[in-house]
């Protein structure tokens, strides 16, 4: 029997590398059972069960780890995967990452039958995104796959996403991946401060055109004003430039911008538009207000 375990921090990663995987076998079909909501019976007996018709089963079980059953459901599952008497393939893939202290992990990483796949830091995406883009044949300028990157926000699945849609355009042309996400959030900033309201709705529009939703519109803001406010104090504090990079951890290139728009800001400025972000965010996560009729009405008034 061939058995692995696939989970990690990043759920797209995982599930990613384990249709990778099932690639090796271009004679089997998978049978997904989702263990989450099935009954542990079920999952059991389609594991333990022998297919007449079939000498060899692929079976994919997502999301063992959240089945309410899942203590004595695990020990049976492990106890037919130590007999190995079967010829079927067997993947597990959880979307998350699964603790280390726990039989279920630890009899995957004893077998050497565990993958792991986390959340990436912008150096290990950068790594990421090159064999990204070889592996689909494109060849981007560093300076793009950097924009393109920031784009995304150093999101593996909205990245490759982007990447699937250079492929579909045969002169991959990339002219619109210099509008970055992070530039947009950072111009919407910028227009709050100087009170264009027409601005404002005109960049929230780019932003909903990109299918960004409005959570994480809201989350980016929150951020960036965060950040905003960290590098007006540490430059009050007369840090220098490698400082506040070195204690926010943000990229040098980006210091100096961010910089600048934190001089056009007074302290109470910053408080006002937090208390207002935090106030649409308990409306919209309570139902009281949909996100994007909240963020379109809100942000021309912070």
């Amino acid at each position: 029997m061939i058995f692995k375990l696939y989970h990690g921090s990043s759920p797209y990663l995982s599930l990613k590398a384990l249709k990778q995987e099932t690639l090796k076998f271009p004679d089997i079909q998978f049978q997904v059972v989702n263990a989450e909501s099935q009954d542990s019976q079920t999952i059991f007996d389609k594991l333990g069960s022998q297919n007449l018709f079939v000498s060899k089963r692929g079976i994919i079980i997502k999301r063992l780890y959240k089945n309410k059953d899942k203590d004595k459901l695990i020990e049976s599952i492990l106890a037919i995967l130590k007999q190995g008497t079967s010829t079927d393939i067997v993947f597990f893939w959880e979307a998350e990452k699964v603790r280390v202290n726990t039989r279920y992990l630890k009899f995957f990483k004893e077998n050497s039958a565990l993958e792991q796949y986390d959340e990436m830091n912008k150096r290990s995406f950068g790594g990421w995104l090159k064999e990204e883009l070889e592996t689909n044949g494109l060849n981007l300028d560093p300076t793009i796959q950097r924009l393109l990157a920031e784009r995304t926000n150093y999101d593996p699945e909205r990245c490759a996403n982007e990447i699937q849609k250079l492929k579909l355009d045969p002169e991959n042309d990339t002219t619109y991946i210099v509008d970055t996400l992070e530039k947009d959030i950072w111009a919407l900033i910028d227009a709050i401060n100087m009170k264009d309201k027409a601005r404002s709705m005109e960049i929230l529009e780019n932003l909903y055109k990109q299918n960004n939703d409005p959570n994480y519109i809201l989350s980016m803001l929150a951020r960036n004003l965060r950040i905003l406010t960290l590098v007006k104090h540490l430059n009050d504090q007369n840090k220098s430039f490698r400082e506040i990079c070195s204690i926010l951890r943000i990229p040098p290139f980006t210091l100096p911008s961010i910089l600048d728009t934190s001089k056009n800001y007074e302290n109470r400025q910053l408080i006002q538009i937090y208390r207002k972000l935090s106030n649409l965010d308990l409306q919209i996560k309570t139902g009281k207000i949909d996100g994007h009729l909240g963020l379109t009405l809100i942000c021309p008034y912070l």
